[in-house]
């Protein structure tokens, strides 16, 4: 779903300051259920090129960049035109500017559903900086994620399509969620946030979470983000290296490349899942 500019324009009037009692990565300790240990063991981004354990700097990057949208195809390299690591914002001014959406993400999901309160949504932005921590994965990657999958809502309904998928980063089968069967948890406890965010970064028993997409992907340049959030999607790549190509949602890379660097508000202009010809999709 997009978000309606004029609907999150109404209420431009409430604060979007960063959450005022973060706490920095030195401080960060597990959740209540969270072995880090253990999920780090089989979690931990192992390219020593694309790892990155210092989220602690969250003025990382280019700014807010720009909000716009520019549809990307192919296999994710600068060399196809996709954006380097040196383009993307930085990862206060991201949740900075995705923090309204975040706090009206429920309601613009289903209107029935309780939107976040402060303290939700600095559990979001500290569960990101403890998953960052202990896997390796870039927090900015892992906010572009939760914002395509569930745009920050914690009571997004729980899928599923053959693998149950619930939680902000819609992970694979994992134990965290505040709206499984229909059962709502409002507010949504911290440590369960904190949970959903490491099941989708870390990996959960039954499938791999950004960590293990992101090793899976094995090219050790910034395409191996773009190729990971396709494998996330999809669990697989095309047979043609396009990232557009293969099952699930054609234009995932794309919305999360775009994210990376900067786009908030702006019209997508990603036609792969509406007329997949117009992206020369392939479905093997």
């Amino acid at each position: 779903m997009k978000f309606s500019f004029a609907s999150l324009l109404a209420c431009a009037g409430l604060a979007t300051a960063l959450p005022s009692s973060v706490i920095s990565s030195t401080e960060l300790s597990a959740p209540e259920g969270v072995n880090i240990e253990s999920r780090s063991t089989n979690g931990n981004v192992t390219d020593k090129g694309i790892a990155r354990f210092d989220n602690g700097n969250i003025w990382d990057g280019q700014g807010n960049g720009t909000d716009s949208y520019k549809l990307y195809l192919g296999n994710g390299t600068t060399a196809a035109g996709w954006p380097s690591i040196e383009s993307w914002v930085s990862f206060g001014n991201m949740f900075e500017n995705y923090k309204l959406t975040i706090q009206w993400a429920c309601q613009n999901l289903n209107w029935r559903l309780p939107n976040n309160n402060d303290d939700e949504i600095e559990a979001i932005y500290n569960g990101i900086q403890l998953a960052a921590n202990a896997t390796g994965v870039d927090h900015r990657f892992i906010l572009a994620v939760i914002m395509q999958e569930s745009h920050g809502c914690p009571r997004v309904n729980t899928t599923n399509l053959g693998v149950r998928n619930p939680g902000l980063m819609q992970n694979h089968n994992g134990d965290a969620s505040c709206n499984d069967n229909k059962k709502l948890t409002t507010p949504c406890p911290t440590s369960t946030i904190h949970k959903m965010i490491m099941e989708g970064t870390a990996g959960t028993s039954s499938g791999a979470g950004l960590s293990h997409c992101i090793n899976e992907s094995g090219r050790s340049d910034v395409s191996d983000y773009y190729r990971a959030a396709r494998i996330y999607n999809s669990g697989s790549l095309s047979k043609t290296g396009d990232l557009q190509s293969n099952i699930a949602t054609h234009c995932y890379a794309s919305d999360i490349a775009n994210r990376l660097t900067g786009w908030v508000y702006a019209k997508s202009t990603c036609t792969c899942d509406t007329d997949p010809k117009s992206c020369n999709v392939s479905k093997n």
